[in-house]
């Protein structure tokens, strides 16, 4: 493969990224919440306006910090044992990894504009809606509102649906989850795995209980948030990434360049002795 067409698949690969962007970038730079009418006697958005459990800040800083553990870990260990091959002629590792953490991004991005497109369509209020705009007068069904809150929280307090904590949350979380299940299937690791499992996705449904809980959300805006997560990074795993397809062994002509018609992905070569799991049973193609 030469110089040039590896280069153009990186152009590719980082546009398709940035397209996949664009929406969550419009909606938040670019567009306001759509101003819905409320009743003034609605009980769901009178909750009181309590601070974050899990921050913006603190939920990034998990997400990337689980994210940049896991990914490199894995991809440094398979790539050392020889496991995993790349038809780069760069280094294997820095291929292998650009590769995960593309499919990565691209699937936040997607799940992430998603959300937005939905947040400031849809413009539902939260819990705490009444709390932070803080009316001078409202009586019966109101379409205009004179808020006497802070600008910014009120307009964020007309992004209830659905959760981007949530959405996002699940979709890093059983992303991770998905690859480790694909990459550490040595026998030693039956119970290491669904440990590993267990607790990243129990981190983003935890985040979305605290979402009802600090009265950001009502409860099927984390609903749907967890479910969008979960889809989106289902079908990256399954049809972006090449995490559960199996590959040939690595031919010598695939060094010298003479097989370019090869996919760019890395392929899992796992011994025949470690291809089943503890019980035996084959794993699925």
């Amino acid at each position: 493969m030469s110089e040039l067409r590896k280069k153009m698949f990186i152009v590719v690969d980082v546009l398709c990224v940035l397209v996949a962007a664009l929406p969550f970038l419009i909606m938040t730079i670019v567009f306001r919440p759509y101003q819905r009418g409320i009743y003034c006697d609605d009980e769901s958005i009178r909750y009181p306006y309590k601070p974050d459990t899990i921050s913006h800040g603190m939920m990034a800083a998990v997400t990337i910090t689980c994210s940049i553990v896991i990914i490199t870990s894995g991809e440094a260990y398979l790539v050392y044992t020889k496991r995993l091959y790349s038809n780069s002629n760069f280094n294997r590792y820095v291929s292998a990894l650009y590769k995960v953490v593309g499919t990565f991004l691209f699937g936040a991005c997607v799940s992430q504009s998603l959300t937005e497109m939905a947040k400031f369509t849809i413009g539902r209020p939260r819990p705490n809606f009444m709390d932070v705009c803080k009316p001078i007068v409202c009586k019966g069904y109101m379409t205009e509102l004179n808020c006497t809150g802070n600008i910014r929280n009120v307009t964020e307090s007309r992004l209830s649906f659905y959760s981007g904590h949530s959405s996002f949350g699940m979709y890093s979380m059983l992303f991770l989850a998905l690859y480790v299940q694909a990459r550490m299937v040595s026998k030693w690791a039956r119970l290491l795995r669904p440990t590993i499992q267990f607790f990243l996705v129990a981190f983003a449904i935890y985040v979305g209980y605290t979402r009802v809980s600090d009265y950001k959300h009502h409860w099927s805006d984390v609903l749907v948030g967890l479910l969008q997560g979960a889809l989106i990074a289902i079908l990256n795993v399954r049809y972006v990434s090449d995490f559960f397809k199996d590959r040939p062994p690595l031919c010598q002509h695939a060094e010298t360049g003479e097989n370019e018609e090869m996919e760019r992905k890395p392929s899992l070569q796992i011994a025949d002795t470690e291809r089943n799991n503890h019980y035996n049973y084959q794993r699925p193609v």
